[in-house]
């Protein structure tokens, strides 16, 4: 039989056939994929005739594809359903795979008939982009080694392949950890619990073969649980075991290695440090900058949250106990707080938030501001929880989209998109997307919808703003589309899209209890929308307390105890004892299971400072569908992905860059 992989796996109007796919099919696929595109590359760097994009970059950009396609479907396979099969499939491609990309981008053949590829003068919209593809090559081969001494390259690759292997075992350690821990509770701890919570609980000790109640370290309960649960000891029980993920593993022993490795990489490429040579790429471009720009948010946050601690302090002591907050009380007492303040609380708001209708309220929204719709469409994809729509642009199909949203065992915690297959151009016709949203929402039990708490929501918003880059992209070259940006712009279309879940038409017209229907009342719509930048500082400060460390980490000299100098640093600095950073090291995915926001998780608050000032930009027309400001937002921004600099694309839309004050003032610090 021959390996479904190495046929077509998708094309405008179908997604790869994952039924028929076989994980023992993926090495040999991969095999085959690999020694194809050597060939490849070998035919053009033997060829004797002028180097030019057409029989040059054409056939280099296009001898991947295959590589790409199979990898995009094998490594979404690991991280949303991760057995024990792949792996071993995994651990023994991944070096492989890493010697293949290294040894492409130290071609001194290759990269010396790209170097002799000229601009193109004409300034036309391919031009452009050829130009900027030959741009980004360039630089890609010089980032990779390039220039290097033979040793230098061999030390190169030796690097590289180590950072990739640590990288996967740091996921794995965390997953491993999250599924060996599980505790069952007792009748008189769920007490206090909201019966969507109960449910879930009780769900997950039968799913365990118990009776009773249960609760493991998925975020989808644990956050509930942090702020409903009655029981001091029980949060704080169940909150150091959340922040203890992946140390139990050897997680501390993979940072140490990433870092020096990752300095190691820099300094052999003439950089100070990883951060400098990280930031080189970004809108950024110094640790210095990205530094001074989070210690400025840094001092009027310590500020907000010194309020909002005396607050919590008067309740806790309110309950009788002595002392000060603790991190597995905020959540608790700002909920309290939250109901004194506003009259409701998380229980009262997921009630009216229905997965199915918020999706229909992104296809609204996506309607009003670029004439897309989203079609369900009977489709399987890998999984059978997963939902697939296509996507349409004035009833044209413009991509498929593909949900995945429930927690499960072997899922990578938290949230991302992906695609099956980018959007690029051949002969001028376009190529559609098949782009992949990963949540891990509570999946609810038959006969109920999937209710979502507030921020959750949001994250489902987050999701599909990527999704809409990737799915608006209109550019030639698959390397320069969509979300193929710098990390400090890629979170401005995801931010920016989730203003639209706040906004009060969508709030009001697609929020329904889910037992009476009733749509959300008037007064509980106002202190939803009220409440925006409630608790603030409690989210800015465990935000920027995990991005100060990255940059830390990333711009000094390696030392031998990172986890130690956590702690040390954050105390010189006033981080609050009461509040841990959103990801304590031990477990921030972030930047150790691989190179992508490694220096660069600050990248959410800058693009952040973007998103405030685009979506103001919508305000200012006192409409926020606005069609003409939709317009130039798709046309600058969204169809356009990395095919300039993210400074002109952004000033092509604003006329100028962002003031980072709207930081301040759009949190409310």
């Amino acid at each position: 039989m021959i390996n479904p992989l190495l046929k077509e796996l998708s094309n405008n109007n179908r997604i790869p056939p994952f039924d028929i796919i076989k994980n023992s099919q993926f090495k040999e696929a991969v095999i085959f994929s690999i020694n194809k595109q050597i060939s490849t590359i070998e035919k053009i760097c033997s060829a004797r005739s002028k180097p030019t994009f057409r029989n040059t970059i054409i056939p280099f950009l296009n001898s991947g594809n295959k590589l790409t396609e199979i990898l995009s479907i094998f490594f979404s396979f690991c991280s949303t359903d991760l057995t024990k099969e792949r792996e071993s499939i995994r651990k023994e491609l991944l070096p492989t795979i890493s010697e293949h990309y290294s040894s492409i981008y130290q071609n001194e053949k290759l990269f010396d008939r790209i170097n002799k590829i000229p601009e193109f003068k004409k300034n036309t919209e391919l031009g452009i982009e050829q130009n900027r593809v030959l741009h980004l090559l360039k630089r890609d081969f010089i980032r990779s080694g390039i220039d290097l001494k033979i040793e230098d390259k061999t030390e190169y690759r030796k690097i590289i392949k180590k950072l990739s292997i640590l990288g996967v075992n740091f996921s794995q350690n965390i997953i491993k950890d999250e599924k060996d821990w599980i505790y069952f509770l007792k009748k008189k701890d769920i007490a206090s619990l909201p019966k969507f919570l109960v449910n879930d609980l009780k769900f997950l000790a039968k799913s365990n073969g118990k009776k009773g109640y249960a609760i493991n370290l998925k975020e989808a309960l644990i956050l509930p649980f942090l702020k409903f649960s009655d029981n001091r000891k029980l949060r704080k029980k169940v909150l150091k075991s959340w922040k203890s993920r992946g140390l139990k593993s050897g997680n501390s022993e993979i940072i140490k290695k990433t870092i020096i490795l990752r300095q190691k990489l820099a300094l052999l490429l003439g950089y100070k440090s990883f951060s400098n040579y990280r930031l080189e790429t970004e809108m950024a471009k110094e640790p210095e900058t990205v530094r001074n720009f989070l210690l400025d948010i840094w001092d009027p946050t310590k500020k907000k949250v010194k309020n909002e601690i005396s607050e919590l302090n008067r309740l806790l002591h309110i309950d009788g106990y002595l002392g000060k907050i603790k991190p597995w009380d905020w959540r608790y007492y700002a909920e309290k707080k939250r109901e004194e303040q506003f009259n409701f609380n998380e229980d009262d708001v997921k009630s009216y938030f229905q997965l199915d209708k918020l999706i229909e309220a992104i296809s609204y929204s996506c309607n009003r501001l670029f004439n897309l719709k989203l079609n369900k469409v009977d489709m399987n994809a890998y999984h059978k929880d997963c939902k697939v729509f296509e996507v349409l642009k004035h009833n044209q199909r413009i991509g498929l989209f593909i949900g995945d949203y429930y927690a499960r065992e072997g899922k990578r915690s938290g949230a991302w998109c992906s695609t099956f297959k980018s959007q690029s151009k051949v002969n001028g016709k376009r190529l559609n997307p098949i782009v992949l949203n990963v949540c891990n929402f509570s999946k609810p039990q038959k006969g109920m919808p999937c209710l979502l708490t507030f921020d959750e929501a949001k994250t489902l918003f987050h999701e599909f703003g990527h999704a809409l880059h990737q799915l608006l992209s209109d550019v030639n070259f698959e390397m320069l589309s969509g979300t193929s940006v710098s990390r400090d712009f890629v979170e401005l279309p995801s931010q920016w899209f989730e203003h639209w879940l706040e906004s009060k038409e969508i709030l009001k017209k697609f929020t329904s209890h889910y037992k009476t229907k009733k749509n959300i009342s008037s007064k509980l719509l106002k202190n939803v929308i009220s409440s925006r930048t409630f608790n603030s500082g409690f989210d800015t400060t465990e935000y920027l307390a995990s991005a100060i460390m990255d940059i830390k980490l990333h711009s000094e000299k390696p030392i031998s105890n990172p986890i130690k100098l956590e702690k040390k640093y954050l105390n010189k600095i006033g981080l609050t004892k009461a509040i841990y950073p959103r990801h304590n090291l031990a477990q921030f995915q972030h930047i150790f299971s691989g190179g992508g926001y490694a220096s660069a998780y600050y990248s959410y608050m800058w693009s952040e400072m973007m998103d405030e000032d685009a979506y103001s930009a919508f305000k200012e027309t006192g409409d926020i569908f606005d069609k003409k400001t939709a317009k130039s937002f798709e046309k600058n921004i969204l169809s356009k992905g990395g095919t300039k600099e993210p400074e002109i694309l952004y000033k092509a839309f604003r006329k100028k860059l962002p003031d980072p004050q709207i930081l301040i003032k759009s949190r409310n610090l």
